[in-house]
């Protein structure tokens, strides 16, 4: 028997002592306590109320999803146990369960929506410690996920899981160790994607929840990868790989009240400094800048462009906002200003929703 139904109707027999047993909608008996007789599913059926047949020593339970459970018993004491239980059964799961698989399991415990028992059936088999690298990779469309899944499963070794959680993402904990040839959880994305870039020129990103030391912080290093998502599609939507760890300060400064960040927003906008935010040319060289560890030569070569012109772009932002991003506590509050307008501009477009 082993389901819910089963498990109810064993319990009441504990109880109380009644006999009892379950049909499903198309007469077939679905599970029946320990030595209770049999009872031929031909009786008259209502759909709403509770019944007691004529001349048959039983007592009908109709519920809503279509099972019938049937007392073994009739008489006023049948009746109101009858009334008792249906509440109890009502909206219930009362078929058998169906076993998940391993990746069904896999993903609602990355979630957090896995049962107790399957989570403890994981957490026995992979066990402590455990060292990997957790990651997500999300196609940009969901036609192409199939060969983003391939592809992984293609290079995975001994230790690594896969797990697909919906149209258009996957997880990957990449197994690692003290030896690891990687230096982080990034490198090793940085890494993957330039492998996957070159094999299959497909459009996707990566992101990085971070390296674990045991199972039961992978659901949590998950949660840190979809954070890195959200925000970097909100704050850098032209990179390819997001990192929890560059984004902690925005989930520090998204968990501050709305009219608090727009006072902060306030103090650090100087009167051109607006303009230079909504200029998509600067916010670019900009960010270019930055993530080339404010090196000049490096982010001529990386945007292709002279060195003068370079430095003509990041006088003119000076110029607007009082930070020169060439000197790195500027460049710090020129990053400041740029998140808090962003997340400004988010939860404002949250509220004309």
């Amino acid at each position: 028997m082993g389901n819910e139904l089963s498990d109810i109707l064993k319990a009441v027999k504990e109880t109380t002592g009644i006999d009892a047993m379950a049909f499903s909608a198309s007469g077939a008996l679905l599970c029946r306590t320990p030595g209770c007789p049999a009872v031929d599913f031909s009786f008259s059926r209502n759909e709403k109320e509770i019944t007691q047949p004529e001349n048959e020593r039983i007592t009908v339970l109709p519920l809503k999803n279509g099972v019938t459970v049937v007392l073994a018993g009739d008489g006023e004491t049948y009746r109101n146990y009858a009334a008792l239980l249906r509440p109890l059964l009502e909206g219930r799961s009362l078929e058998p369960k169906k076993e998940r698989s391993s990746a069904e399991k896999l993903r609602l415990y990355l979630t957090g929506e896995a049962e107790s028992e399957d989570e403890r059936d994981l957490l026995k088999k992979y066990g402590d410690p455990f060292n990997g690298y957790v990651l997500t990779l999300v196609a940009d469309v969901p036609e192409k996920l199939d060969e983003l899944k391939n592809f992984l499963e293609t290079m995975s070794e001994t230790g690594d899981i896969l797990v697909p959680v919906d149209n258009r993402s996957v997880a990957y904990i990449k197994k690692c160790g003290a030896d690891d040839e990687y230096r982080s959880a990034t490198d090793f994305a940085f890494t993957l994607y330039d492998s996957i870039k070159e094999e299959l020129r497909i459009d996707f990103v990566i992101n990085v929840g971070g390296t674990v030391h045991a199972f039961a912080d992978v659901p949590n290093c998950f949660g840190r990868c979809r954070l890195a998502y959200s925000f970097g599609k909100m704050l850098t939507p032209n990179e390819r790989i997001y990192s929890y760890k560059e984004y902690i300060m925005i989930k520090m400064l998204s968990d501050i009240p709305p009219e608090s960040l727009a006072k902060y927003l306030d103090t650090l906008l100087d009167r051109d400094s607006a303009e230079i935010l909504e200029d998509p040319e600067l916010m670019n060289t900009a960010e270019e800048f930055l993530k080339n560890s404010l090196n000049i030569s490096e982010t001529s070569r990386s945007m292709y462009m002279h060195r003068n012109t370079l430095i003509y772009r990041l006088d003119k932002i000076e110029k607007a906002t009082g930070l020169n991003l060439r000197h790195f506590n500027d460049s710090v509050a020129f990053r400041l200003l740029t998140v808090l307008n962003k997340l400004v501009k988010n939860q404002a477009g949250d509220k004309n929703r």
